[in-house]
């Protein structure tokens, strides 16, 4: 995987090129078995949501280094990206994955839902 135009302060990139079988997931802060998202806002929703992008990182066979694009979407853009972001840093650290973030109207009171792609050799 290479990625291109990377941003040395924070853990995303403008684009990756990747060979190789594709892996997507989308991933919501609601967990399995409920009807509402955890409580604590985005921060909180996105720690659940990478909670369970590892469990299918796994059963794909591979960990969040193989992600390389994101879509967030988030029900107040400008309000819950900077939350959003000290999680992101947390979960990512140094990899620079290529994301895009949009404020959309969510069900059921989510503030965040993700989709990922990641590259499975």
């Amino acid at each position: 995987m290479k990625f291109i135009d990377s941003d040395t302060n924070f853990p995303i990139s403008s684009a990756v090129i990747h060979t190789g079988k594709v892996f997507e997931a989308v991933v919501t802060g609601i967990p399995d078995g409920e009807s509402k998202p955890v409580a604590g806002g985005a921060a909180a929703e996105m720690r659940e949501a990478f909670r369970q992008l590892d469990l299918l990182l796994k059963e794909a066979g591979v960990d969040r280094n193989a992600i390389c694009t994101a879509r967030l979407y988030l029900h107040n853009v400008n309000h819950d990206v900077p939350e959003v972001n000290v999680v992101w840093k947390e979960y990512f650290g140094n990899h620079p994955v290529v994301r895009r973030c949009y404020g959309v109207v969510l069900q059921a009171g989510m503030r965040v839902e993700a989709a990922f792609t990641a590259e499975i050799p």
